[in-house]
């Protein structure tokens, strides 16, 4: 161990080499299970390539699931017009057929109706100004959780719970780094590595291109912790703020944002979050438990199990997102979405956002693909990140099939023509100038 040559300097501690046993060879290796990694791990597993999927958690969805933010903002442009589907409209349809889901009939969206914006906003699902009725959907966390097994188990993906991503090797010198040839992890059988062709990013916080080398914008922002509550009377509760559920009796409520800022990638700074928001939601649900009569025999359901984080690393790759480029077709689009609080704001997202020409054979997508500030609170969102999660399974598996005799492919290099067409082909609304 060394003290440290200077006052202040960080003491360090220097492991002896080891070796950690090689356990997979996937084409693609999916880091993260939350709404992203779901959608890109499925789609890579459905366009023939060897799927790996690794989440930190014991389970999957993330802030869709174990966050408690069920709620889809959105799938519409706010003017009428569906610009996310594909598998996150397969979600929908069976989250729908499971009675789960709970969203306003396609007639009614755009609707600046009062009564139906009063009735949709106790969803949760209006927001922002003007206010109108969106294609929104509320659901149950739980049957979404289900929803992303039944889809990776027919798949064919490969799912590992439990499993940290620890750090990535480049081939190559510190001069000249080179595509990823292994994926550290470490589990309770301790350091292990993943040698894939191809990684996906969808850990939200960017960890593997933060580990690449590849530069990012850190934007520490409030927490949230949403709770459930059950044992609610919601005709009496109007106003209390929360939201309807799909189970009767128990509501949503929205709590935060703590007036504190976190940052997602400091455990210190997480942890001090985690105490402070719950204290504070405990005391949110007392003060409703004692000034609301329906909550007057409530009980608490459960608090979100990991905390309400919407923003830390942004990847600066190919090409950043700008809000100036609202409503640009891109030749090479692959995904599209509006603004939960904006109508008539589309961004047609190019895969130039989900790549870097520095990691060849990396492809980030969710909440930490390359755009400004203001585009990620479009892209942030549920549907939006199922999107290019979409869109990057499938690129990252017609990478690794192309030229499979070399140890890492080029997601860049892949044909846009072919992996718009192949998207198109699986009911994703890709953009572009042809749509």
């Amino acid at each position: 161990m060394s003290a440290g040559d200077s006052a202040g300097e960080q003491p360090t501690f220097t492991e002896a080499p080891r070796s950690s046993p090689v356990i997979g060879r996937p084409d693609v290796l999916v880091v993260g299970a939350g709404s992203a990694g779901v959608a890109a791990a499925v789609a890579s597993a459905r366009s023939g390539a060897d799927t790996w999927l690794i989440e930190r958690s014991g389970t999957v969805g993330g802030l869709a699931s174990v966050g408690l933010i069920n709620l889809l903002l959105t799938l519409d442009d706010g003017e009428g017009t569906q610009v996310v589907a594909g598998l996150c409209q397969e979600v929908v349809d069976r989250l729908e057929a499971a009675g789960q889901a709970r969203y306003p009939a396609p007639p009614q969206w755009g609707s600046a109706d009062a009564a139906l914006v009063s009735h949709w906003r106790s969803w949760g699902l209006v927001w922002g100004a003007p206010e109108s009725v969106r294609y929104s959907v509320a659901y149950d966390p739980d049957a979404f959780v289900d929803v992303c097994y039944e889809l990776l188990a027919e798949s064919g993906a490969r799912l590992r719970l439990h499993t940290h991503f620890a750090a990535c090797v480049r081939a190559g010198g510190p001069e000249r780094p080179g595509p990823i040839t292994a994926v550290l992890v470490e589990s309770k059988r301790g350091r292990e590595a993943i040698l894939p062709r191809v990684v996906v990013d969808a850990s939200g916080d960017g960890d593997v291109a933060a580990s690449a080398g590849v530069p990012f914008e850190l934007v520490p922002i409030p927490p949230h912790l949403w709770f459930r509550v059950g044992g609610v009377d919601p005709d009496v509760a109007a106003g209390a703020g929360f939201f309807l559920t799909t189970a009767p009796g128990r509501v949503l409520v929205p709590w935060g944002p703590h007036p504190v800022r976190v940052d997602a990638t400091d455990p210190d700074s997480m942890t001090a979050a985690e105490l402070a928001c719950r204290l504070s939601a405990r005391e949110s649900f007392g003060a409703l438990r004692r000034d609301h009569p329906a909550f007057g025999g409530a009980w608490l359901d459960g608090y979100a199990g990991m905390l309400g984080i919407t923003e830390s690393r942004r990847m600066i790759g190919d090409h950043v997102l700008a809000r100036e480029e609202a409503g640009v077709a891109f030749p090479d689009s692959v995904a599209t979405t509006g603004h939960w609080t904006r109508r008539g704001a589309v961004f047609h997202i190019p895969l130039r956002s989900m790549t870097t020409s520095t990691v060849p054979n990396l492809v980030v997508a969710g909440r930490c693909i390359s755009t400004t500030r203001y585009v990620h609170q479009a892209t942030k969102e549920i549907p939006a990140a199922m999107a290019t999660g979409h869109a990057a399974g499938v690129a990252a598996a017609m990478a690794a099939a192309t030229d499979s005799s070399t140890d890492s492919a080029v997601v860049s290099g892949v044909d846009r023509g072919r992996l718009r067409a192949r998207l198109r082909a699986e009911g994703a609304l890709v953009g572009g100038p042809d749509r």
